[in-house]
C-alpha cells in the first residue's frame, strides 16, 4: 500500500485561499501573526524593561560587560540617591536629623519633587490654554461659514508639521521682548500655542457630528449663543475635551528643547532636570533610571484614572449617531 505525499505548492495553486481555508494555513497564519506581535511588543517594551531593571542595579553591575538582563543583586541605591538629593536640595535635611535622627548627605543636589511640581504647573496651564482657545475656535469653524475657512484650517494643520526648533530663535526673541525669560509663563504660552491647532482639528471633528437639533432646541429655550455653547455643548463634549487636554499635557510634560533654552536651573521642568543627572563619564545610570521612574508616577496614576475618557474622546466623544 503506497502513501501519497501531498505537495503544499500544488495545493496552494489549486486553492488560492489555502492560507485561510486549510488547517495548515490557519496554523501558519497564527504563527506569523504571533511572531510579528511578539517582535513588535519586544521592540516597544524592552526599553521600558531596561529602564526598570537598571534602576534596581548597583553602579558596579551596570558597568559589567556583558550586561546582565536580570539584576544579580537587587539594590535600591538609585532610589536612595534620588530621595536624599531631593531632601537636601529642598532644605529638609535638618527636619530629618532633628525628627528621625537621620543624617542626609548627597553628592547630587537636585530636587526631583520641585521638578515634578514645575512640570505639573506648566503642563496643566498649557493644557487649559490649548483647550480653551482650541475649543472656541473649533466650534466657530464647525458651525459658521465664512470666507477663508478652509485656508485657515490648512494653516492650522501646516503648523503641526513644523518642528519646534524651527521657530526657536523668533520665540526666544519674543520671550525676551516680553520680559518672560526664565519664567514658567513663557513655557505655558508656547506649549499652549503649539498644541492649540491639534485641539482645533480634534474638536472640530466632534462639533461637525454634533446634532443640530440640540442647538435648535437650546435656541427655542431662549438661550444665547454663549449660553448654548457653555451650558449645552461643552458638557456634552467632556470626553473630547479631556482627550485634547491629555494630549496638550503630555506634549508639555515631555518637551525638552524650549524648557532647556528658556529656563535656568532653578526653574527647570522634568526633562531638562533629568538631563542634569547625566554627568559625562561619571553618570550613575541607576540614579537616572530611578529618577525617571519616580517622576513618571504622578502622570501614570493620572492617566490610569482618566484613560477611558481619552479613548472615548478620540473615537468621537459622548454623542453617537
Amino acid at each position: 500500500m503506497s502513501t501519497e505525499t501531498t505537495d503544499p505548492t500544488e495545493e496552494f495553486r489549486e486553492n488560492q485561499s489555502w492560507l485561510f481555508d486549510t488547517t495548515a494555513g490557519v496554523y501558519l497564519r497564527k504563527t506569523l501573526v504571533g511572531l510579528v506581535t511578539a517582535g513588535a511588543g519586544l521592540f516597544v517594551l524592552f526599553p521600558l524593561y531596561w529602564l526598570v531593571v537598571t534602576a534596581f542595579k548597583t553602579t558596579a553591575e551596570i558597568q559589567q560587560i556583558p550586561p546582565t538582563i536580570v539584576p544579580q543583586n537587587w539594590s535600591l541605591q538609585g532610589f536612595s540617591v534620588v530621595i536624599e538629593s531631593s531632601i537636601q536640595a529642598g532644605g529638609y535635611q535638618v527636619f530629618f536629623e532633628n525628627t528621625l535622627g537621620v543624617t542626609i548627605t548627597s553628592a547630587i543636589d537636585i530636587n526631583v519633587l520641585q521638578l515634578v511640581f514645575n512640570s505639573l504647573k506648566v503642563s496643566v496651564g498649557a493644557g487649559l490654554i490649548a483647550v480653551a482657545f482650541g475649543t472656541v475656535a473649533s466650534y466657530v469653524l464647525s458651525r459658521r461659514d465664512f470666507r477663508g475657512k478652509n485656508v485657515l484650517m490648512s494653516l492650522f494643520l501646516a503648523s503641526l508639521m513644523f518642528p519646534g526648533t524651527a521657530i526657536m530663535v523668533p520665540e526666544w526673541e519674543l520671550i525676551n521682548m516680553l520680559d518672560l525669560y526664565n519664567t514658567h509663563v513663557a513655557l505655558v504660552l508656547i506649549y499652549g500655542a503649539m498644541t492649540a491647532p491639534f485641539v482645533v482639528w480634534l474638536m472640530k471633528g466632534f462639533f461637525d457630528d454634533f446634532p443640530g437639533s440640540i442647538i435648535d432646541a437650546a435656541r427655542m429655550d431662549q438661550c444665547s449663543p454663549y449660553e448654548t455653547f457653555r451650558y449645552v455643548v461643552v458638557p456634552m463634549a467632556r470626553n473630547s475635551l479631556i482627550a485634547s487636554f491629555i494630549f496638550a499635557f503630555l506634549l508639555a510634560w515631555n518637551e525638552l528643547v524650549f524648557a532647556l533654552t528658556l529656563l535656568g536651573n532653578a526653574k527647570y521642568t522634568v526633562p531638562p532636570g533629568l538631563l542634569t543627572f547625566v554627568q559625562g563619564f561619571n553618570t550613575q545610570w541607576n540614579v537616572v533610571a530611578a529618577a525617571s521612574i519616580l517622576v513618571s508616577v504622578p502622570v501614570l496614576l493620572g492617566l490610569a484614572y482618566i484613560q477611558r475618557y481619552f479613548v472615548q474622546g478620540l473615537t468621537g466623544g459622548a454623542i453617537k449617531g
